[in-house]
């Protein structure tokens, strides 16, 4: 947490605060939330000018859980939320919340205010970029293709061969970039696949079933904010309204709302899991299909 749906409509929401905007100047609190990519030794004006400072911000982009804020003479701050982490819009004379690690004072026309990344629990980060070509190379080059956007030709490329789990497989970043935890679940319910089946022994229309249920249940999320299971909240505090319209995710012990059957749960690829083993079998498979 956050996942795709959380960071996608947070980029929305702060884009219509930020873009266009002057970032005035940068406050960095805790140094080690950022990696950055000047050179040993460097001075305080450099790192805060790779934090974009004394710059207009151009764009907002996102691939997965990352988003980057792109200035218009090219410098890019790439921001991951990690589990905890989260954007605040407040004015600059605000009370700070515990746990914030950076501000960015802005001004937009006559409006002043002020950005901050907190997070609690320091799995997030932020990364500094020259150009949008050493982000792609150094940071997103790593990722699979954004999976709110994946068509199913694209997820029986990235599936085929692998003997692991889907939901081991559709966790791994490398493979699809933006699920976890939540959205797994809920997409192997959706598409009727076990969390355990071998991700390379699917049949293509058990492929067109699983992106088809990726991708709806991604931008249904988004539309709605994401999901909030602990502390996750978008710019204006308000909680994800997703959580009230999980099927699985959080639901173990109840009942199947599709067969009325005892919701199994354990753990599998690490992850508390929760599925319908009536719904979704398991399948052994003596040839792999594609």
């Amino acid at each position: 947490m956050p996942e795709l749906p959380e960071v996608e409509h947070l980029r929305r929401h702060l884009e219509s605060w930020i873009q266009g905007a002057r970032i005035k100047d940068v406050q960095l609190g805790r140094k080690d939330v950022l990696d950055w990519r000047g050179s040993p030794g460097s001075r305080k004006s450099d790192r805060d000018q790779a934090l974009l400072a004394e710059s207009q911000v151009r764009r907002l982009d996102r691939h997965g859980k990352q988003m980057a804020i792109e200035t218009r003479d090219g410098r890019i701050l790439c921001v991951h939320l990690g589990m905890s982490g989260r954007i605040e819009i407040a004015k600059p004379s605000e009370e700070r919340p515990a746990h914030t690690h950076c501000c960015w004072n802005l001004q937009a026309g006559r409006r002043r205010f002020q950005m901050r990344f907190i997070d609690p629990r320091r799995f997030g980060g932020l990364w500094t970029f020259n150009s949008r070509e050493r982000l792609l190379s150094d940071r997103w080059g790593a990722l699979g293709p954004d999976a709110a956007s994946i068509d199913p030709d694209l997820m029986s490329e990235r599936l085929k061969g692998r003997s692991k789990g889907l939901k081991s497989s559709l966790l791994d970043q490398a493979v699809v970039a933006g699920l976890g935890n939540i959205y797994v679940d809920e997409a192997l319910f959706r598409s009727r696949l076990h969390p355990k089946q071998p991700a390379g022994s699917l049949k293509r229309v058990e492929i067109e079933r699983l992106t088809e249920s990726v991708v709806g249940i991604l931008h249904l999320a988004i539309k709605q904010g994401g999901s909030t299971i602990h502390t996750w909240a978008d710019l204006s505090g308000h909680p994800g309204g997703f959580s009230t319209q999980h099927q699985v995710y959080g639901r173990a012990g109840e009942m199947c709302i599709t067969c009325g059957q005892t919701l199994s749960t354990a753990l599998v690829a690490q992850r508390t899991t929760v599925w319908c083993s009536k719904c979704q079998r398991l399948r052994i498979r003596k040839r792999w299909e594609n």
